[in-house]
């Protein structure tokens, strides 16, 4: 389903994501006057997050569509250096 995608870069998202809500929650235990400007700020770390992870998770299909060649040979030019005969 991944099609060889590394799972780091998923986890590195989700553990600055943590990182950064554990920081706002000790910054909202200390002075708990600011609840209601850090909420915001939560939703928008975890809509961050999750459209890293949406984007990572994208479909992709299961062969590589850059390891060939994707310019027909049929438009080519007979007579270019390169061309097939």
């Amino acid at each position: 389903m991944f099609y060889g995608r590394g799972l780091r870069q998923l986890f590195i998202a989700w553990g600055v994501a943590f990182v950064l809500m554990l920081g706002l929650y000790r910054i909202e235990v200390v002075i708990p006057a600011l609840h209601d400007m850090i909420v915001p700020v939560y939703w928008i770390i975890v809509g961050a997050t999750a459209f890293v992870t949406l984007r990572w998770l994208r479909a992709r299909s299961p062969k590589d569509r850059r390891g060939e060649d994707r310019r027909r040979k049929s438009r080519r030019s007979d007579s270019a250096p390169d061309a097939e005969k």
